[in-house]
């Protein structure tokens, strides 16, 4: 009987595709040992299915000219709500609205706690770091947008090529100094009022200030008699 030598991925893509049907493999066959339920391992696998497949697409893809996007108006009615494209084809409409995929980082990792996953989801790990990914990244820049959330699926630090660009923090407007109102002038009705002004000779002191007509004015109040 011949010999028939195993299959040895060579190129980026072919590494991809053999290390995520191994990893699927392994979700589909360990499940019932975990105890997970099916219905959160067709979401796990739909979504990593659906990102390995953009991701294959995009290396294997040849990038047109960029295009500028034109602004979404503001005004546009909201559309109707719809399954995202990797729950399309495992959702069924009479089934109801699809339950809800955990965001927590490394769901994928967290919910799939074995060696063997871990071990495939470091070998995807090892292949973002390779020479022939980050040429990859700077041939299509539309990659990036695809690794980020595989990332945060697996559990896998993002290198520093897929870090965003920092956005230059605008400085926040200062607000207008508000004028300060004028001091209500004095009600020349009330002659109960008491003004205070400084004191010339001593600045320190005031000097109080009475409205003509005053009660309170020294001068206008009579002084009782002395008794004999």
């Amino acid at each position: 009987m011949p010999w028939t030598p195993t299959y040895t991925p060579l190129t980026l893509k072919e590494k991809l595709t053999f290390t995520a049907r191994k990893l699927r493999e392994t979700m589909a066959t360990r499940h019932k040992l975990l105890g997970i339920a099916l219905p959160l391992l067709c979401l796990l696998d739909a979504r990593f299915s659906s990102l390995i497949n953009r991701l294959l697409d995009a290396i294997s893809a040849t990038p047109g000219p960029q295009r500028p996007r034109s602004p979404r108006p503001q005004s546009q009615p909201p559309r109707e709500s719809r399954p995202p494209a990797w729950l399309r084809n495992w959702h069924t409409p009479s089934l109801g609205p699809p339950p809800p995929l955990p965001r927590r980082f490394g769901i994928l990792r967290r919910t799939l706690a074995h060696y063997t996953v871990n071990g495939f989801i470091a070998q995807i790990e090892h292949l973002l770091t390779t020479p022939d990914m980050q040429e990859a990244i700077a041939r299509n820049p539309a990659i990036p947008r695809i690794l980020r959330p595989l990332c945060h699926l697996c559990g896998i630090k993002p290198p520093a090529l897929l870090a965003l660009p920092k956005r230059p923090r605008q400085p926040r407007p200062k607000p207008a100094p508000q004028p300060i109102p004028p001091p209500a002038p004095p009600d020349l009705d009330d002659r109960s009022i008491c003004y205070f002004i400084p004191n010339p000779a001593n600045p320190r002191n005031f000097i109080p200030v009475y409205p003509p007509g005053s009660p309170l004015r020294y001068d206008t109040i009579r002084k009782p008699k002395k008794s004999h």
